[in-house]
């Protein structure tokens, strides 16, 4: 009989087609973006950096050093729980997509961190005294909490686009606090924050980075 034959045949397409669909925008190469190399040491850009770095330490308070500890590893909860912009439902909805974008965001960051291994501020000039732990290694460039910031803020615009001014400004702040506790110089933050740009205009490019977004707006509770 085909009967049994047909039926599974069926099956096996029925599987195929309710299976999630495999997420290439995860696999996007890092080469695919580019950064300008950082300052050059002893150069006039890279003397600007110390000079502002000594400025925002002389001029931040206890509350940046609180809020920043609280930051020290750069994924969607730990930046964006306590931003006051979210409620709790919507955290829960759109953290597991966000989490996998702050996880790609932290990816390419890293590459570009290996190539240019620039050391931190405070290895280089004593004078600069971060008021959060220290990160270790020559991984200054670019901040990766500027970049992961700055590309949930654009990624949560498209979500909320209501909030997308507000947003954008909060993940602004999120990079910029890192200069203020000195544990990265402010080209750091700049870098990270392009490079979310970058990351962000291309995966809304992208087909299934679009879907995921789309399932997401759909599974948001009521206002």
């Amino acid at each position: 009989m085909r009967t049994p034959r047909l039926f599974a045949a069926f099956l096996a397409a029925l599987v195929c087609v309710s299976a999630p669909a495999f997420a290439a925008w995860k696999d996007i190469p890092a080469t695919d973006f580019r950064l300008s190399p950082p300052p050059a040491p002893g150069s006039a850009a890279s003397d600007l950096d110390y000079a502002a770095l000594l400025q925002l330490q002389a001029d931040r308070t206890p509350r940046d050093c609180a809020v920043a500890a609280g930051q020290k590893i750069p994924d969607f909860h730990s930046l964006y729980d306590g931003s006051g912009l979210l409620s709790k439902p919507e955290l829960a909805a759109v953290a597991p997509f966000l989490d996998e974008a702050s996880q790609y965001m932290s990816k390419v960051s890293g590459y570009f961190k290996k190539k240019f291994a620039r050391p931190r501020p405070y290895d280089v000039d004593p004078r600069v005294q971060p008021c959060v732990e220290k990160p270790g290694g020559a991984t200054s460039y670019p901040s990766t909490h500027a970049a992961s910031g700055a590309l949930d803020a654009c990624v949560l615009g498209q979500i909320f686009p209501d909030r997308a001014d507000a947003l954008a400004s909060y993940g602004k702040h999120l990079g910029d606090l890192r200069a203020i506790v000195g544990v990265h110089h402010p080209s750091d933050v700049s870098a990270g924050q392009s490079l979310a740009d970058q990351v962000c205009a291309r995966l809304l490019q992208e087909a299934d980075f679009r879907a995921e977004l789309t399932q997401v707006r759909t599974s948001l509770p009521a206002r």
